[in-house]
């Protein structure tokens, strides 16, 4: 099944990215990426970070922890230092809940997005078709006048329940999104000045299902539309961990989404970075289900994400711990 997180592609690799303050990336020991991949791939590397702490390897300790999508709230919840039982919590939650002591919301219209435009524009970008920002730039087009399912304002309602406090959790924490305007990428960090709730929400607005966030101006959407993980934005880190829920789908369209995760991993290597790539198991597969977008799998993700996490902590303890 064609999910929401299989529609978010690679692209623009090796793109120079000014952020608003100084490139923390560089001179940085250990930069933590985690990738996209809907709420079942939230839950999934929740619980591998969670089976890593079993094991006495804390990722909360990162120089530089990249999010992109369904990775920037859980980086911002890591970043945060949250307690294991409410990371556990927050992460089993529907993106609809609403916080202890609110009333409950109307769960978002189930209707189905229509993505063949961003489909097709993806795969352009995925193929090497074109300018990558000029095609951004015509899915921003697209997000800002198609009929999002949900809508802004009650998109940016829902992180704001999830993160009710403006500021942010950690100067390592930055989180990607893209310009709808002009399809560039903007990396939020606590430099930024914006609300934590509003970056994170523009870094997950997928467009045709998410109306792009309005900030300063400028409308934002899904990070994802650049690259579900953002992995190259880590070069300077002597040491990268890439946590990506979407690199083993077996559905052909996802491996073409997926496609230029190599060459990320290639340019981090090749600018001195010791990298690491954490995917899917096959357990962790089964308990995704037929599709990442859905919430009644949150569970097994997390559960199997924890058993995988405790699985390779020697391996990652090496590059982690040294």
């Amino acid at each position: 099944m064609l999910t929401v997180c299989l529609l978010v592609s690679f692209t623009s690799l090796l793109v120079v990215v000014t952020r608003t303050a100084a490139d923390n990336s560089v001179g940085s020991s250990r930069a933590l990426v985690l990738g996209g991949g809907g709420p079942v791939g939230e839950a999934w590397e929740s619980g591998v970070i969670l089976g890593l702490h079993d094991k006495d390897i804390d990722l909360s300790r990162a120089d530089l922890i990249i999010g992109t999508s369904a990775g920037a709230i859980v980086g911002a919840r890591l970043a945060s230092k949250m307690a294991t039982v409410n990371f556990i919590r927050a992460a089993l939650a529907p993106a609809d809940a609403p916080a202890p002591g609110q009333p409950a919301h109307a769960a978002p219209s189930a209707a189905r997005p229509d993505f063949s435009f961003l489909a097709t524009k993806l795969r352009e970008m995925a193929t090497g078709k074109g300018d990558h920002q000029a095609i951004r730039a015509e899915i921003g087009r697209w997000a800002i006048g198609v009929h999002a399912i949900v809508s802004e304002s009650d998109f940016v309602a829902s992180y704001e329940r999830r993160f009710p406090n403006r500021e942010w959790p950690s100067r390592a924490y930055e989180c990607v999104s893209v310009d709808a305007g002009d399809g560039s990428i903007r990396v939020w960090n606590e430099s930024s000045g914006v609300a934590l709730a509003e970056a994170v929400a523009s870094s997950c607005a997928l467009p045709g299902l998410f109306a792009p966030v309005a900030i300063e101006g400028h409308r934002y959407m899904d990070g994802g539309v650049r690259s579900v993980t953002n992995a190259d934005l880590a070069r300077g880190c002597k040491t990268a961990l890439i946590l990506a829920p979407t690199a083993a789908l077996s559905d052909p369209l996802a491996k073409g989404f997926t496609a230029h995760l190599d060459d990320e991993v290639k340019a981090l290597r090749d600018s001195g970075c010791e990298v690491e790539l954490i995917a899917p198991d096959a357990a962790s597969l089964k308990a995704f289900g037929p599709s990442v977008g859905d919430e009644h799998h949150r569970a097994p993700a997390l559960d199997a994400g924890r058993l995988e996490g405790q699985a390779i902590a020697n391996s990652i303890a090496k590059l982690w711990q040294h």
